[in-house]
């Protein structure tokens, strides 16, 4: 009744699996909205070495269902039996998808009686492919050792690190990075004002101070600069050569 899983060369493997009498629908919990309509993993682990759950891009599903001794998961790779690792919590390794089409496509079933389930992205590791960008989102959540890479902190001041290159204008009160990244409303996701760094000028888009603020955290990665043309494919989710650990991803084609 177990269905057998195993990944090959980047490949899912599914085989047959049971489904069970309690449905619960993936509604988008472990991911966080990234500014420009796509999304970031809340937790981004990568390598089996830094306690990822795989090498390479991966996604890790957490159903908690209370009491359940069963589970299955259905999305994009099919429907396979997930493994018990607590009082009703299930775990299942899926290959990477994007995660703007995960809500509504990915689900699980659970035998037992129907609880308040809940199922999760707990953590994954997305590919990088493309010229680097590591969204304002990205760097919310990173920890410390991911800052480090950069020579930068969270107490860094605004007016002092981004302006003038990637972004021409000052706040009166000057901002720490922290603060425009992770504050609601519209004081530093407004109209873009462009730099002196040719990257932030026509026929480029002129970023806004949170966009500038990855845009300039990203420049500051060993090894990689800000791609203006990647953050046009950060809904691919593939443009951020680390993790939130600061582990470096391996590129793939």
């Amino acid at each position: 009744m177990a269905g057998a899983v195993a990944m090959s060369a980047g490949v899912l493997l599914v085989g047959s699996a049971s489904a069970y009498a309690n449905p619960v629908m993936y509604r988008g919990q472990g991911l966080l909205a990234d500014g420009f309509g796509g999304y970031d993993l809340v937790t981004e682990i990568c390598g089996v070495a830094n306690g990822a759950d795989a090498d390479g891009p991966y996604l890790l599903w957490v159903l908690t269902a209370t009491g359940a001794a069963k589970a299955d998961i259905t999305g994009a790779w099919g429907t396979a039996e997930m493994t018990k690792t607590g009082n009703g919590t299930f775990k299942y390794v899926s290959g990477w998808y994007d995660p703007a089409a995960l809500p509504g496509s990915v689900s699980a079933t659970y035998d037992g009686k129907a609880k308040n389930a809940q199922l999760v992205v707990s953590h994954g590791c997305r590919p990088f492919t493309h010229g680097a960008w590591c969204s304002p989102g990205f760097w919310s959540q990173s920890t410390d050792a991911a800052w480090a890479l950069t020579g930068y902190s969270r107490t860094d001041l605004f007016n002092t690190t981004v302006y003038d290159g990637l972004y021409g204008a000052t706040f009166g009160v000057d901002p720490t990075l922290n603060t425009v990244l992770t504050t609601s409303g519209g004081t530093y996701k407004g109209p873009g004002v462009a730099g002196t760094d040719a990257r932030t000028q026509s026929p480029n888009p002129a970023l806004n101070a949170f966009n500038a603020t990855g845009a300039f955290l990203t420049d500051h990665i060993p090894g990689y600069i800000f791609d203006p043309a990647s953050v046009v494919l950060n809904n691919e989710s593939n443009t951020c050569p680390i993790d939130h650990f600061g582990n470096f991803k391996q590129p793939t084609a």
